[in-house]
């Protein structure tokens, strides 16, 4: 019994770092030009937002999805619930028993909305899009 449940949980740690593995393969480094645009219109600045969750996660080192992993994240989101974005940042999160990763989600440098996922959760989506796209 006891080698069982051993298995089982290098199994499901296993399937978590695979995912992870994964989806780096989909991100890039934010820029330092991504922290100082400007809005195109009257809303709540996305690069404010970056620069406040900057200041607030100091420890964490955030990410945005490239080209193809956002256009795959949009088209795999849009089944579930319309959602227009150019940007999507990952902002890693290693507190407690699971991940969970803060996604702030700008649009025309307004921020959109956030999320908070699990990082399969995230290549799931992905994942998703990327059929559909075919």
């Amino acid at each position: 019994m006891k080698k069982l449940i051993i298995v089982i949980g290098l199994f499901f740690l296993s399937s978590n770092v695979l995912s992870e593995e994964i989806l780096r393969s989909v991100v890039i480094p934010l820029t330092e030009e991504d922290y100082k645009k400007n809005p195109t219109s009257d809303c709540r600045s996305f690069s404010k937002v970056l620069v406040e969750a900057k200041n607030e996660w100091k420890h964490v080192i955030p990410f945005k999805l490239s080209d193809q992993g956002l256009k795959h994240f949009l088209i795999g989101y849009n089944l579930q619930e319309k959602l227009e974005a150019d940007i999507v940042t990952v902002w890693p999160s290693y507190k407690g028993r699971r991940d969970q990763y803060y996604v702030l989600i700008g649009n025309n440098n307004c921020f959109v909305k956030w999320l908070e996922l699990l990082p399969n959760s995230i290549q799931e989506i992905i994942d998703i899009g990327s059929k559909k796209n075919i």
